[in-house]
């Protein structure tokens, strides 16, 4: 089945989630998210192809660890159009077409 998320039940050990990164600094800073909150966590590292670190959370702290696996991701996230100006000019060609449908539809009345 395919998975888009980082994370899923634990495939041998009822109870538990399983949250996975390939990043050391998400892993670390996911780590010491847990460790703030005083979270128990079990900590893995999968070196099959390339280095996987895996935390394994009981299913009581899953909504808990949800937020700290998005706080995670908004920290290193990286913006999908990176230059300044070309993401102006985006904004100004998709307030320019708003601004055409409107008047368009104001004077089709």
């Amino acid at each position: 089945m395919f998975n888009i998320t980082n994370y899923f039940e634990h495939p041998t050990r009822p109870g538990y989630y399983v949250f996975k990164f390939r990043d050391k600094h998400r892993s670390d800073y996911f780590k010491d998210l847990l460790e703030k909150e005083n979270v128990w966590y079990e900590f893995s590292i999968d070196e099959d192809e390339n280095e996987l670190f895996l935390f394994g959370v009981k299913l009581n702290d899953y909504e808990k660890v949800q937020k700290f696996n998005y706080l995670v991701s908004a920290k290193y996230r990286k913006k999908t159009i990176p230059s300044r100006y070309i993401r102006m000019v985006i904004y100004i060609i998709a307030i320019g077409f708003v601004a055409l449908a409107i008047i368009g539809a104001l004077s089709k009345t």
